[in-house]
């Protein structure tokens, strides 16, 4: 990669929640790292956001990140495309690499390196454009297409894999915003793969759909991971159970563990990552 150019509390009368059953595919071992940091640190100002975070993210892979709201998930995955850049009073201190390379190097330039970790946020956010230009504004940005042909393929192929080419193909004149809500986050789906990113981060992005559209997106999700490095914030500990080959766990701003999603929710290693996921707190 080149970057230069709720759960229930456990009061008195509350039950508590068993942790889901993993019903996704095991992710192999030995896959190679994609996102690598090391004792991450972040400060908002005075306020210190995120605790020395370590971690290694495989490639082609789903990971997610759950924990209690404000525990530092959404930070570290801003961390990552350097989104906390354009946060007035935000420093980043440790050491985050994308395949190997220093993600906060001197010579990096944050435009290029967001253009390879796509993101997509927990409310759709399709361009007030047509469909087909919601797809095709960042490839033709990146001189990706030669010609008017290269463009349409590209087009086609990204909605395609969002899974969305055969509900919008005879409106891509049509607006974005005139879809639903499921089908505009699968459109910013589009929008992020047209450009061949290299990670997609996912910030809760079934958040405000409704069930039949989350479904759709979890499958998508799937489908994706055969070709990208794809890391989730959720606080569905049953999404996270079934997208997700490797969960993380984070708790007041630190890791507290990560592991594969099988071990995480069946045999998790720390008492606090336990109560979490059987709704003792969060």
């Amino acid at each position: 990669m080149n970057f230069q150019a709720s759960q229930p509390n456990d009061s008195a009368g509350a039950s508590i929640t068993p942790a889901p059953t993993v019903q996704n595919a095991p992710h192999q071992a030995g896959a190679p790292v994609k996102v690598e940091a090391r004792d991450v640190n972040v400060h908002y100002g005075e306020k210190q956001a995120l605790f020395n975070v370590s971690i290694t993210i495989p490639d082609r892979a789903v990971t997610a990140f759950i924990g209690p709201s404000g525990c530092g998930k959404t930070t570290f995955l801003r961390c990552i495309n350097r989104m906390n850049d354009l946060i007035q009073g935000c420093r980043v201190n440790g050491v985050v690499e994308i395949d190997g390379k220093n993600a906060y190097g001197k010579n990096v330039d944050p435009v290029v390196l967001r253009a390879r970790i796509g993101m997509v946020f927990q409310k759709p956010n399709p361009f007030p454009k047509s469909i087909y230009e919601n797809v095709a504004y960042g490839p033709r940005i990146h001189g990706m297409a030669s010609n008017k042909a290269e463009l349409d393929a590209i087009v086609e192929k990204s909605l395609r894999r969002a899974g969305l080419w055969e509900e919008v193909k005879d409106r891509l004149l049509q607006s974005g915003a005139g879809l639903s809500g499921g089908q505009q986050q699968r459109l910013v789906i589009a929008r992020t793969v047209a450009v061949d990113p290299d990670v997609i981060l996912m910030d809760e992005p079934c958040s405000a759909l409704d069930p039949i559209a989350t479904a759709r997106i979890e499958e998508l999700i799937d489908e994706l991971r055969e070709n990208y490095c794809i890391i989730i914030v959720t606080h569905s500990m049953a999404q996270a159970a079934r997208v997700s080959q490797k969960t993380a766990f984070f708790h007041l701003g630190t890791l507290v563990e990560t592991g594969s999603t099988e071990e995480i929710f069946q045999n998790p290693r720390d008492k606090r990552t336990q109560d979490y996921i059987t709704g003792r707190f969060g």
